[in-house]
């Protein structure tokens, strides 16, 4: 769901002086509202440096909690619509697993139905899609000054965010073949006093499963959360009925939230795969900074795999019997967790 505060206080006694930066670490640390009206205003303006300065005058402890905020405060815009309206503008992004050609656009008409009929978006006043397929690697150096020109683009017009995606690269390559992970971005329009009334008693959470026990920990509604899936399960199947290239679509919410999905769920049957997979994550864990680029050589009985570190130093290689389709599996999977992926 959208962000409509954090629970800041009135702004503090003073004002705090020196660069944008510097204030942005004050306001934040002193839970200064001030902090979201500075940090809009940069956002707006596209100042990434402006965040990554404030990041920098950070203790280490606290840049990943401010760092989550910031990306989190850029997928949202409060905004009055052409009615009048107060209302709430956030991202919301899309988890797909798909087979075959990419050249034509993803089935968005049929996703917005999907969507509304199943109620997963139940305070939505409106909800876009951009009709394209985007590269999980390539989202993943979106910057928050990125995402916030995307969502100002979306709110444009859909000319002026395809025209965004295409200059920064992040759509996924059509020449691709094989079954691999695409992502596919949103605009949820809903009313602010509906959001903030929900917000009031729940966890943020795109799905709306969470809610905040006596204990003050999340806990999760079994009614609420049996009618979720069940949404999910009938969403799922509305898309596959429209696109029979897609194998599987899940609602992810942000940006981070889609990294997390892909990088994490069991997108794969096992096998050979999911030995690749770990062969990659074992490989990552011996770097210093988690990169690693993969080159492979097809053979007669399948993949040869070799994995480097960053400074090109072999990290680790081997034979997978993956052949036809789990071959092109295999490599978009490659793709998708490596830097870069050579083909020998």
């Amino acid at each position: 769901m959208a962000k409509t505060g954090n629970g800041r206080g009135k702004p503090a006694s003073g004002t705090f002086a020196g660069t944008p930066a510097d204030r942005l670490v004050r306001y934040w640390r002193n839970s200064d509202r001030r902090f979201d009206e500075l940090l809009d205003e940069t956002l707006d303006a596209g100042r990434q440096a402006v965040l990554e300065a404030a990041l920098g005058k950070l203790h280490e402890e606290e840049q990943p909690e401010f760092l989550d905020e910031v990306e989190t405060i850029a997928e949202s815009v409060r905004r009055t619509d052409s009615q009048g309206d107060d209302t709430i503008a956030t991202l919301f992004w899309l988890a797909v697993e798909v087979s075959g050609d990419l050249s034509q656009p993803p089935a968005v008409e049929a996703i917005e139905e999907a969507l509304d009929s199943t109620g997963l978006l139940e305070t939505a006043a409106d909800t876009r899609l951009l009709p394209v397929w985007l590269e999980p690697e390539a989202l993943v150096y979106l910057e928050a000054a990125d995402r916030r020109t995307l969502l100002l683009r979306l709110l444009e017009s859909t000319d002026e965010a395809l025209r965004f995606v295409r200059e920064g690269d992040l759509l996924a390559d059509p020449a691709d073949s094989g079954t691999r992970l695409v992502g596919v971005v949103g605009l949820i329009e809903e009313e602010a006093e509906a959001v903030e009334t929900a917000a009031e008693d729940a966890v943020p959470d795109f799905l709306g499963l969470a809610r905040i026990g006596e204990d003050g920990e999340p806990e999760l509604d079994p009614a609420e959360e049996t009618r979720i899936r069940e949404a999910l399960t009938r969403f799922t199947a509305a898309i596959q009925g429209a696109d029979p290239r897609v194998q599987r679509c899940e609602p992810a919410g942000g940006l981070n939230d889609l990294l997390d999905l892909i990088a994490e769920a069991d997108w794969t049957d096992g096998g050979e795969l999911a030995e690749l997979a770990s062969f990659i994550d074992v490989a990552s864990d011996e770097t210093a900074d988690a990169v690693v680029d993969a080159a492979v050589t097809s053979t007669a009985h399948g993949l040869f795999v070799r994995a480097f570190d960053a400074d090109g130093r072999l990290l680790d290689e081997r034979a997978f019997t993956l052949q036809g389709d789990e071959a092109a599996q295999a490599v978009a999977l490659l793709q998708q967790r490596c830097r870069t992926v050579t083909k020998e």
